[in-house]
C-alpha cells in the first residue's frame, strides 16, 4: 500500500471509521497514510479491546487532528505535535493532560469527557489544563459522578462553550478573559450550592459581546447569595433562560441590541427566587438608545411577563422587532385576546414590528402586527411547513420563508370581517 502512495499525489486528508475491523487492517491503512504531508486526520475506532497507535500519530505535524473516542490510553507517551492548531478530541478512560500538554500551538479544541467505557472503567482526572494559547475552547463533560477541576488560563480566548451534565461537583478556575466575543454556559450541577463559583466566571466573560445562558446556569447564579449580574458594557446580544423573570440585568448591559428570554416553570422543580437587589426604578439605558430585537419564548401572560413586554414597548425608542411565542397549550380565544391586547399597547419606537409566534400541533403561525399607534391592524397568520425546535427556535427571517400563508385584514371598527 505504501509503493501506491505517490509523492505527486500526497495524501493530505484522511477519515477512517471502524467498529468492527481487526486491529491489523486499522494499523496498516495508518502506516500506509501516516506522512510528512498529512494535514487532517480523523479516526473513529470502536474496537473492544486496546489497540496500541502508531507514535509517529501524536509527533507528525498536523494542522488539523480530530479524534473520536479515543479509549485505552491512561497515558500519552512522547507527544509533540508543533503545528497542530485545532483539535476534536472525544474521551473516556484517558487523562488528556499528558496529549494537551504537547500541543504548544493549540488554537481551537473541542473535549468531551464520556461515562465510562463498555468494560464500566474510567479514569479520574482530578484537574484538566487548557493550552493557554486557545482561541477557541467546547468543553463537554458528562461524567457525572467524579470531581474535578477545569483551568482556564487562556488570556487569548475569544469563544467559549461550557456543557456541564449534573455534575457531583466541578469548578472552573479562570482568569479575565480580555478578548471574549460570545460564551455559552450550560452547567447542570447536582446542587445548586455547588456552583458558588459560578457568578466569579460570569465576572470574568463580562467583556463578551455575545452572552447565552440556559435554565441551570441562571438557576444556580439566582440561588447564589446575593447575586447581581456585572456589567456588561461591551454585551451586544444575550440569551437568558431564567426560571423567573428578572430586569436587573438591562440596567448592566447599557449597549444591549438583541435580547431573548426564555422562562421555564417546571412543575417538579422548586421555586426559584432572584436574590438579588431590587432593580433601579429608572428606565434602563439600553432600551431607550440600543435595543433593536426583542424575542420572549414560552410566553405565559402572567402578570410580571404582561409588565416586562409593555415596559419595552413603551420604553424602547429603537425597537425594529418583537417576537413572542406563545404558549403551545393556549385555546384559540385566549390567544386571539392576548395578540389583540398586546398590540393595543403604544410604541415608543414607529418603526417596531410586533409578530406572535403559535408553536401548536406542529405548525408554526405567525402574527404580525404592523407598527403604529393609529386603528388599523393587520393581521397575517403564516403556517410553516417547517416545525421549530423545543425551545421555539425559527432559523432564518421568519416571513421569508416557504409555505403556505392565508390573509385576513380587520381593524377595530370592523373586527368581524
Amino acid at each position: 500500500m505504501k509503493d501506491e502512495r505517490s509523492a505527486d499525489y500526497p495524501i493530505k486528508k484522511f477519515r477512517l471509521t471502524s467498529y468492527r475491523s481487526s486491529e491489523d487492517f486499522i494499523l496498516t491503512w495508518l502506516d500506509a497514510v501516516i506522512g510528512p504531508h498529512l494535514q487532517e486526520l480523523y479516526l473513529c475506532i470502536g474496537l473492544m479491546r486496546r489497540i496500541k497507535l502508531p507514535e509517529s500519530i501524536f509527533t507528525c505535524s498536523l494542522v488539523l487532528k480530530r479524534y473520536s473516542y479515543v479509549n485505552h490510553y491512561p497515558e500519552f507517551l512522547n507527544v509533540y505535535l508543533p503545528s497542530l492548531k485545532n483539535l476534536e478530541l472525544d474521551i473516556i478512560s484517558v487523562d488528556p493532560n499528558k496529549f494537551l500538554s504537547g500541543c504548544t500551538v493549540l488554537e481551537n479544541l473541542k473535549l468531551i469527557r464520556l461515562e465510562m467505557t463498555r468494560e464500566g472503567s474510567s479514569v479520574y482526572v482530578p484537574t484538566i489544563q487548557m493550552p493557554r494559547t486557545l482561541k477557541t475552547l467546547t468543553f463537554e463533560n458528562y461524567t457525572s459522578l467524579i470531581e474535578q477541576t477545569i483551568e482556564i488560563y487562556t488570556p487569548f480566548l475569544e469563544y467559549l462553550r461550557v456543557t456541564l451534565a449534573y455534575s457531583v461537583y466541578s469548578e472552573l478556575q479562570k482568569i479575565h478573559f480580555p478578548n471574549m466575543v460570545e460564551a455559552h454556559l450550560d452547567i447542570c450541577l447536582e446542587r445548586v450550592e455547588h456552583g458558588a463559583w459560578l457568578p466569579e466566571l460570569l465576572q470574568a466573560l463580562r467583556e463578551t459581546k455575545f452572552l447565552a445562558l440556559k435554565y441551570e446556569t441562571t438557576q444556580c447564579l439566582f440561588s447564589a447569595p446575593a447575586f447581581e449580574f456585572p456589567e456588561f458594557h461591551r454585551l451586544l446580544n444575550l440569551e437568558l433562560h431564567v426560571p423567573c423573570l428578572n430586569r436587573n440585568f438591562l440596567h448592566n448591559c447599557r449597549v444591549l441590541e438583541g435580547l431573548v428570554i426564555c422562562i421555564w416553570k417546571r412543575a417538579y422543580a422548586h421555586p426559584v427566587k432572584y436574590n438579588g437587589p431590587r432593580p433601579p426604578t429608572m428606565v434602563p439605558n439600553c432600551l431607550t438608545s440600543h435595543l433593536r430585537s426583542f424575542e420572549f419564548r414560552r410566553y405565559q401572560d402572567s402578570t410580571d411577563e404582561r409588565e416586562f413586554i409593555v415596559c419595552l414597548l413603551q420604553r424602547g425608542l429603537v425597537l425594529k422587532t418583537v417576537i413572542i411565542h406563545l404558549k403551545s397549550d393556549f385555546d384559540l380565544e385566549t390567544k386571539y385576546n392576548i395578540v389583540k391586547e398586546l398590540s393595543a399597547i403604544p410604541r415608543g419606537s414607529t418603526i417596531c414590528q410586533l409578530n406572535f409566534i403559535d408553536h401548536n400541533h406542529g405548525a408554526v403561525a405567525v402574527l404580525a402586527i404592523a407598527g403604529g399607534s393609529g386603528t388599523g391592524i393587520v393581521l397575517c397568520v403564516w403556517f410553516s411547513e417547517r416545525e421549530a425546535n423545543e425551545d421555539g427556535n425559527v432559523a432564518g427571517s421568519l416571513l421569508e420563508k416557504r409555505g403556505w400563508f392565508r390573509w385576513s385584514m380587520f381593524s377595530e371598527e370592523t373586527e368581524d370581517e
